[in-house]
């Protein structure tokens, strides 16, 4: 039986109302939004913070595995070099998890790379028993589904805000001279003066959310049934599941004031139109006598 990568289209036009509608009203009530809910010593918020980004990290990872898993035995050059793609693909994940929380969190790296290697593990080995069995091909295609989006994600937020230069709300905040800027006016002339006075470059990185990108990865969980046929009834519970986390750490990057609501709306955009526009690639509708089948 072969299962449609993404969740029905109510759920998905659901999931992009809700992003229509964050973006709506962040462009006329960002600011005081942000005001409302701005903590910086939000512990909640910090744990998201330092954690925010694991799906994405986790998402490496799970492409490794099961490039592992669906290695070419009948060929053994190919086979070999899945074999090192995947290990690697394994470890850049892993140490990307290791890493993420230090940057956001006040805990030891021992612990740190406990965690890391600790959800780094159970993320193959669940890939592992998940790919047992399946067919080689569509595992391989779902790998290349998690780095395309990934990778999609990943490019297409920093191309946006490195640019764009949105000062952040704690910038905004803390300091007299900058001032807030809505998301459609580049804020390129405020961050050259202000980082020419010492100000580093990354408080004007606010648009997109960078953070609710990489959360949104966990909406790959989409693609789970297309690899054990049986999770077809709980697609719909495994993209809200992802979708839910994303939403989640958006609402903690206004609490840090690292964006605003409109940068978290997005950002989440950029995952959900990456996912669909690459499952659309990948995974081609076939027509039958003028009738789709999935």
């Amino acid at each position: 039986m072969r299962v449609n990568p993404l969740p029905s289209k109510r759920v998905l036009l659901a999931a992009a109302l809700i992003l229509l509608t964050m973006l709506a009203v962040g462009s006329f009530a960002d600011y005081p939004i942000s005001l409302a809910l701005y903590h910086g010593g939000n512990l909640p918020g910090q744990v998201l913070a330092g954690f925010g980004e694991y799906p994405a990290a986790l998402g490496f990872s799970a492409a490794g595995a099961m490039l592992l898993s669906a290695h070419n035995r009948g060929r053994r050059l190919a086979g070999m070099l899945q074999i090192i793609a995947g290990c690697w693909f394994i470890l850049s994940g892993g140490a990307m998890a290791a890493a993420l929380p230090t940057g956001y969190l006040d805990i030891p790296v021992w612990l740190a790379v406990l965690i890391g290697v600790g959800c780094t593990g159970l993320t193959v080995w669940g890939m592992l028993i998940l790919c047992r069995g399946a067919d080689r091909k569509t595992v391989l295609r779902v790998a290349a589904a998690f780095l395309l989006v990934i990778s999609a994600d990943i490019l297409v937020v920093n191309l946006i805000k490195i640019p764009w230069g949105r000062a952040r709300m704690r910038l905004v905040a803390s300091d007299a001279r900058a001032y807030f800027m809505p998301w459609w006016q580049p804020g390129t002339e405020l961050r050259d003066i202000l980082t020419a006075a010492g100000v580093p470059k990354e408080e004007f990185k606010s648009f997109p959310s960078g953070h609710s990108a990489n959360s949104s990865i966990l909406i790959l969980l989409t693609l789970l049934p297309v690899i054990r046929p049986s999770l077809a009834r709980r697609q719909t519970v495994l993209f809200c599941t992802g979708f839910g986390w994303a939403l989640a750490v958006a609402v903690s990057r206004i609490v840090m004031g690292a964006h605003y609501l409109s940068d978290t709306a997005v950002g989440l955009a950029v995952g959900l139109a990456a996912l669909v526009v690459i499952c659309r690639l990948l995974f081609p509708v076939r027509r039958t006598a003028g009738i789709p089948s999935a």
